[in-house]
């Protein structure tokens, strides 16, 4: 949340709308309202002293929404800390010195009022003096059929087809260790054959899909876990997804092994943009013994990290060629020093196209690669770890390997998987 001046009101129906756009979203957000009666006629200055205070004492991401009867409102799109005690005390003292300056007006005995969206919607429409039904457009309806055309169209089939398995490699002087994979959906794939006629507008819709991935992928790996376990599997999540009932649902399954073997990663965009949430999650992942990381760190974001208040097991930085122009000093001394905090293979160097990134990779303490070159080192051992009968050629089998649909299809066992020590080529 950013302080800022006091914002024009908003209409009640607007404001409601909004509400339910979210939920039809499945989200389930959180919200105070400052019950400000009409008669104290707040100023400008007063909702802009309000709006600084909110800054100074709610948790970050909060939105402040100025409503047409002189109330206040506040939302948040995750849980809320019970800490707004201080901002409640000075906003009556703000009333008190708008009374005290007016001559008229009351503050009411319940000032402070925090709900959830969906469960209260009742109750926020009895605070704001609407009626139940019968007052808003039909808006969020054609919102919410917009969430259930994508979930219609984005089949658990489709997500099969296209998801991708990525290995994630230890390399010691004169071996190398899988240390797991990554199953992730490959969206290009996904766009060009099964979504080729369905046009997607802007965030909003991203947003959905992103969220309804991440339902399918959780599918397709219980459908798959029992041919690849004990392997462990990466899965790269949105925080809003850890945090429903379905991924709670998800993980609880297949007799705990799935927990056994799981390890989440977040990008940092999504974890920056959802800070107070990532932390919620990275704290209940910790709590049923699944491994947490963050993932996409580029290079030049390592200056600006703070590895020793990074509350995760692993990270992913993306590997990039131009760490060999201007500023190879300063990045590389940097990535030194994050190796040198992140041990035993925590920290993963990502998107290694080339030996060249292997090779500075491990010159600057990284021990754990992952990328095409990465699985294109894996090529020559399954040659003699595939027995399959009737395999014309080796490179269908190292298809196999990053692509399910096609052990499926050829009945092709998945090889290498934690822990499997392979020699040097």
């Amino acid at each position: 949340m950013t302080a800022q001046a006091a914002k024009p009101a908003v209409p009640l129906s607007r404001f409601v709308d909004s509400l339910r756009k979210h939920a039809a979203n499945g989200k389930k957000p959180h919200l105070g309202i400052l019950n400000i009666p009409m008669d104290l006629r707040l100023g400008t200055e007063d909702y802009r002293a309000i709006t600084r205070d909110a800054f100074h004492h709610l948790p970050e991401n909060t939105q402040v929404h100025r409503l047409e009867n002189g109330m206040v409102a506040f939302v948040r799109g995750g849980k809320w800390a019970e800490g707004d005690d201080n901002f409640v005390d000075h906003v009556r003292e703000t009333l008190s010195d708008v009374i005290e300056r007016q001559g008229l007006g009351h503050i009411p005995d319940t000032l402070w009022n925090r709900f959830q969206w969906p469960i209260d919607e009742k109750q926020v429409l009895e605070l704001l003096g609407l009626p139940a039904i019968g007052h808003f457009s039909n808006e969020p309806s054609q919102r919410f059929d917009m969430a259930e055309m994508l979930r219609g169209a984005v089949t658990v089939d489709a997500v099969f087809d296209s998801c991708r398995r990525q290995a994630i490699v230890g390399v010691h002087d004169n071996s190398r260790e899988i240390l797991g994979h990554e199953l992730y959906c490959s969206l290009d794939y996904l766009r060009q054959h099964h979504l080729a006629s369905f046009l997607l507008e802007g965030p909003g819709e991203l947003e959905i899909l992103s969220r309804v991935l991440d339902e399918k992928v959780m599918d397709v790996t219980q459908s798959i876990a029992s041919s690849i376990f004990p392997d462990r599997l990466h899965l790269n999540m949105q925080v809003q997804t850890v945090l429903s009932e379905t991924f709670s649902d998800f993980i609880g399954s297949g007799n705990g092994k799935l927990i056994e073997n799981l390890a989440v990663e977040f990008s940092m965009e999504n974890a920056i943009a959802n800070w107070w949430e990532f932390e919620d999650a990275c704290a209940f992942l910790k709590s049923v013994g699944i491994r947490v990381g963050l993932d996409r760190i580029t290079l030049p974001a390592l200056e600006f990290l703070s590895p020793r208040k990074m509350n995760v097991d692993f990270v992913k930085v993306i590997w990039d060629q131009n760490i060999i122009g201007s500023r190879r000093t300063e990045v590389t001394e940097r990535l030194r020093e994050f190796a040198n905090l992140f041990v035993d293979q925590s920290l993963i160097l990502t998107r290694c196209d080339s030996r060249t990134a292997l090779r500075m990779g491990r010159s600057l303490g990284v021990e754990a690669f992952q990328g095409t070159y990465i699985d294109a080192v894996l090529g020559p051992y399954l040659k003699q770890e595939c027995k399959t009968p009737k395999r014309s050629s080796d490179k269908r089998c190292a298809v196999c390997q990053w692509a399910p649909r096609e052990a499926r299809k050829n009945g092709c066992d998945f090889h290498f998987r934690l822990g499997k020590v392979l020699s040097e080529v």
